[in-house]
């Protein structure tokens, strides 16, 4: 349980430290990408529930539903 939070507060200092604006020609983008991603991490949530987790269609949906709204 340690290492989800502590990414989380490295992810939010560096976030702090280094802001990043998207330009809004990328924004719908973005908001895709990020919605794909959620979906990912929810799933792969369930899964560890079930105790059905596989990490490789973990990683490799995550993967291609975030590179989706790139193509």
């Amino acid at each position: 349980m340690i290492l989800p939070v502590a990414g989380l507060v490295i992810g939010l200092i560096i976030g702090i430290m280094f802001p990043i604006s998207v330009p809004a020609e990328y924004a719908k983008f973005m908001s895709v990408a990020l919605l794909a991603s959620l979906d990912s991490v929810f799933g792969g949530l369930r899964a560890g529930i079930e105790e059905k987790f596989d990490n490789t269609v973990f990683i490799t949906g995550f993967l291609l539903m975030l590179s989706w709204p790139l193509a």
